[in-house]
C-alpha cells in the first residue's frame, strides 16, 4: 500500500488505508487486497469508532463504514475550497478541518 504520509487503520483483522489516493482494505493475516476504490487524493482520515472520516485532498470529507466486503460511503459533504493536506480533529461532537488558507468546524449529530 502506498500510503503517502496518511496514516492507516487496523480494524478486525483488515487494514483500512489510502493506497496512493485511492482507498484499499488488505487482510492483515494474508496481505490480499480485498478492495480497492474511491478516489480521495492524497488527504487525511482519522477513525471514528468504526467510521471512517476521510478528509479529501480536494477539501471534502467522506464517512465510510469499514467492511471488507467492499466501499460503503456513508454520506460526503464538501467542506474546503482549497488542497487540504491537514489531518482533521475530532472532539465530540466537534469536527475541525484545516488546510493553509482556511478552517472549518463542524458540529455533527451523533447517534446515542
Amino acid at each position: 500500500m502506498k500510503a503517502k504520509f496518511a496514516n492507516m487503520f487496523f480494524v478486525d483483522g483488515f487494514v483500512y488505508g489510502l493506497d496512493d489516493g485511492v482507498l484499499a482494505c488488505l487482510d492483515a493475516a494474508t496481505g490480499e487486497r480485498k478492495w480497492r476504490a474511491g478516489r480521495y487524493g492524497h488527504g487525511q482520515m482519522i477513525l471514528i469508532g468504526k467510521t471512517l472520516l476521510v478528509s479529501t485532498e480536494e477539501g471534502g470529507l467522506v464517512l465510510v463504514e469499514l467492511s471488507p466486503g467492499g466501499l460503503q460511503e456513508r454520506a460526503q459533504f464538501p467542506a474546503l475550497e482549497a488542497k487540504t493536506w491537514n489531518p482533521p480533529a475530532f472532539a465530540a461532537p466537534y469536527l475541525l478541518v484545516r488546510n493553509d488558507k482556511e478552517a472549518a468546524l463542524f458540529e455533527l449529530a451523533l447517534e446515542k
